[in-house]
C-alpha cells in the first residue's frame, strides 16, 4: 500500500513540477539588457568561427521551421552579405538525430554559400530565445541585446537582415 501511495502523490504533484520547470526555463532565457558572453562553434564546413563583441546580429533557429524562415530568405545572399552586416546565423541542432544530421542535413548545409554555425549539443544557444516554428533575430550592440524578433514569414526576415546597414570588417573569423 505505502507504495501505491507514493505513486499517487507523485502522479499528482507531477504537473506543477512541470509548470515550475517550464517557468523556470522561460526565466533563464535572455532577454533585452542582457549580455552574451562571447562563444565558438563550428560551422557546417567543420571550421571554427569566435563570436564577440563586433557581432550586431545573431540569426537563429533551434527547430526545422525556423531554419527554414532563414534559409529562405537568405535567398541570393552570401556569406559577404552576413560578414558585412554583422551577422551570424546560428541553428541548434542537437535534437536532430546524428545519422540525419551526417546523411541529409549537413550536405544540404554545405551547398548554402554563407556559414551556418551549429550547436551539437545544445549548450552554448540554451539561453537564446526563440520561438517554436520561427526565426528569432537578436540584436546586439558590443554583445548586450537590444532587441529580440520572432519572425514567420521569409520576407519579412529578408527585409529585416537587408535594413541592417553594412560596417567594415570581418565578423566571425575562423580560428
Amino acid at each position: 500500500m505505502g507504495f501505491r501511495m507514493l505513486w499517487l502523490a507523485c502522479a499528482a504533484l507531477a504537473p506543477l513540477f512541470i509548470f515550475v520547470g517550464t517557468g523556470l526555463a522561460e526565466d533563464g532565457a535572455l532577454k533585452v539588457g542582457d549580455r552574451l558572453e562571447p562563444f565558438t562553434l563550428e560551422d557546417q564546413h567543420g571550421e571554427n568561427h569566435q563570436l564577440g563583441s563586433q557581432v550586431r546580429a545573431v540569426l537563429f533557429s533551434r527547430d526545422r521551421d525556423g531554419g527554414e524562415v532563414m534559409s529562405d530568405a537568405m535567398e541570393g545572399h552570401d556569406g559577404e552579405f552576413l560578414a558585412a552586416r554583422g551577422i551570424v546565423y546560428v541553428n541548434d541542432i542537437s535534437a536532430m538525430p546524428g545519422m540525419v544530421t551526417r546523411l541529409f542535413a549537413l550536405p544540404k548545409m554545405r551547398r548554402r554559400p554563407y556559414p551556418i554555425l551549429l550547436d551539437r549539443d545544445g549548450d552554448l544557444t540554451a539561453r537564446f530565445p526563440d520561438r517554436s516554428q520561427a526565426a528569432t533575430l537578436i540584436r546586439l550592440d558590443h554583445s548586450t541585446l537590444t532587441s529580440v524578433d520572432s519572425i514567420t514569414e521569409a520576407a519579412e526576415l529578408k527585409v529585416l537582415l537587408e535594413a541592417i546597414s553594412p560596417e567594415s570588417g570581418v565578423i566571425g573569423q575562423s580560428e
